[in-house]
C-alpha cells in the first residue's frame, strides 16, 4: 500500500515548528506495511493544499492530511478537499453540540466561531478527538482514502492510534522486517565503503544520527537468514558497532543487564548528559544523580575540587576531571562516575586549549580513565558531541567489563 501525508500550515512552511505530525505518521505506516511515497508542507493557502491534494491522489491509495481544521480563516482543509474531490459540506448539529460542549466544559464560555469545526465533508466518518474540539474525518473518493486530521500533534496521535492504526494494520500483510544497527564514530561514506559489496542484494538504506554516526537499516523478508549478513558486516565493523538501538537506549539497556548505577559532574555539557539519560522511561534504575559545577567555586565547593588544582592545571584538564570523579564518587557512590570539564566556546579558548577542548573522567570502582578529546562547532554542537562520546566510553565500559 502506498500513502502520502500532507502536513499544512504557514508555522511549517516558515520554519516556527517543526513537522512532528508527518514524521510519527510516516513511521507508525511503515511498521505496518505502507510505503510513504511523498511527505508535503504547505502553507495556507487554498490553490497550494488542492495541488498537494491532486498530487497525492496520482500516486497513492491513503493520504493523511493533518492540520487547518481549526474555527478560523486561515483553517482550509475541509474546504480543498470539498472543492477538489467535489464533495459537499453538511453541518452536523450533533458535532457541533459535543465541540461547544467540551470548550465550555474547558473555558466555561461558548464561542460562536467553534461552529465551523461542525462543517464537515458529506458521507465522511467522524473520528472523535478526546483532547480538542476539532474531530478527524474520513472519506473515500474513487477507490482511495482520505484522512484529515487536527493539526496539535497529541491530537492528531490520539486519533491516528484510536481510530485508525488497527484498522490500517489489519488490512495490510505485511512479510517484511527490518533491522537497524547503529555506529558510533565513523562516517556515513567509511560505513557504505565496507558494507555495500555486503548488501549488494539487499534492500537497505543509511541514515546520520547526528553527533553519533551512521545508522543502517536492512530490509528482508520474514524467513531470510540475516545472521550471515550481520556476520559479515561485523566481522569489518564491529569496533564502531553499537547495537540494534541508539546509542542513549543500548547505554541504558547495558546499565540495566550489568545492574550498574550511573552519576554525571557536568560542567561545559551544563546537565546536556543527564536530560538525554532520563529522556528514557526507566532511567531511574540506573541514574543516581547529577551535580552541575559550572564555576569554579561550584567545583571547589560541591565536589571537593582543590583551589591548587584549578589554579596550577585549570578547569579543563586531567587533575581537575580526577578531582571531580573522586568527589561525585563520595556524593553519589555510583558505580560508574563520570565527570565532564572543557570549553565549549565561542570564546575563552587558547593556543593550548582551543575551543572544543574537553576533558573527560571515567571512575568505575577504584579505577579511573582520562581522556581528551577536541570538537568542532559551535557551542551547541560541541556539547552535543561531548555527551555522546562520554555515552560512548560509558557503553564500552559496561559491556567490556560485562561480556
Amino acid at each position: 500500500m502506498k500513502s502520502c501525508i500532507i502536513a499544512t500550515g504557514n508555522e511549517l512552511t516558515e520554519g516556527i515548528i517543526l513537522d512532528k505530525n508527518s514524521k510519527y505518521l510516516a513511521e507508525k505506516l511503515k511498521y505496518i506495511g505502507y510505503d510513504t511515497l511523498k511527505i508535503t508542507n504547505v502553507k495556507d493557502d487554498l490553490p497550494l493544499i488542492k495541488l498537494s491534494i491532486r498530487e497525492a491522489l496520482e500516486m497513492c491509495d491513503t493520504i493523511f492530511i493533518t492540520g487547518g481544521l481549526g474555527p478560523t480563516q486561515d483553517d482550509l482543509t475541509v474546504q480543498a478537499v470539498s472543492e477538489f474531490c467535489n464533495i459537499d459540506i453538511v453541518l452536523n448539529e450533533d458535532l457541533f453540540e459535543k465541540i461547544k460542549q467540551y470548550y465550555y466544559n474547558k473555558t466555561g464560555k461558548y464561542l460562536s466561531i467553534l461552529k465551523k469545526q461542525s462543517y464537515v465533508l458529506k458521507n465522511a466518518e467522524i473520528l472523535q478527538n478526546p483532547l480538542g474540539s476539532a474531530p478527524g474525518q474520513k472519506v473515500q473518493v474513487n477507490g482511495k482514502t482520505i484522512y484529515l486530521l487536527p493539526g496539535p500533534y497529541n491530537e492528531m496521535k490520539s486519533i491516528f492510534d484510536s481510530y485508525i492504526y488497527n484498522e490500517l494494520k489489519s488490512d495490510v500483510k505485511n512479510d517484511n522486517i527490518e533491522y537497524s544497527l547503529y555506529f558510533y564514530g565513523l562516517t556515513e561514506a567509511e560505513l557504505m565503503q565496507e558494507v555495500s559489496v555486503i548488501l549488494k542484494n539487499c534492500d537497505y538504506s543509511t541514515k546520520i544520527e547526528e553527533y553519533v554516526g551512521p545508522s543502517l537499516r536492512i530490509r528482508m523478508q520474514k524467513n531470510d537468514d540475516f545472521e550471515p549478513i550481520l556476520e559479515k558486516i561485523l566481522s569489518q565493523l564491529s569496533k564502531y558497532f553499537i547495537g540494534f538501538k541508539s546509542l542513549e537506549i543500548s547505554l541504558f539497556n547495558a546499565l540495566t543487564e550489568a545492574s550498574k548505577t550511573l552519576s554525571f559532574a557536568e560542567s561545559c555539557t551544563g546537565g546536556m548528559l543527564s536530560d538525554t539519560l532520563v529522556s528514557i522511561p526507566g532511567a531511574s534504575n540506573v541514574f543516581k544523580g547529577s551535580v552541575v559545577t559550572y564555576s569554579n567555586d561550584s567545583k571547589v565547593k560541591l565536589l571537593d575540587v582543590k583551589k591548587e588544582t584549578i589554579e596550577k592545571f585549570g578547569a579543563v584538564s586531567e587533575e581537575t576531571v580526577k578531582e571531580m570523579a573522586y568527589g561525585l564518587k563520595k556524593i553519589m557512590q555510583s558505580d560508574i562516575c563520570v565527570a565532564v570539564s572543557g570549553i565549549a566556546g565561542p570564546s575563552s579558548g587558547s593556543e593550548q586549549k582551543p575551543v572544543g577542548t574537553i576533558w573527560f573522567g571515567f571512575l568505575t570502582n577504584e579505577n579511573f580513565v582520562a581522556l581528551k578529546e577536541v570538537f568542532s562547532g559551535d557551542r551547541n554542537e560541541i556539547r552535543k558531541r561531548a555527551t555522546y562520546f562520554a555515552f560512548w566510553n560509558i557503553f564500552n565500559l559496561v559491556r567490556n567489563q560485562n561480556p
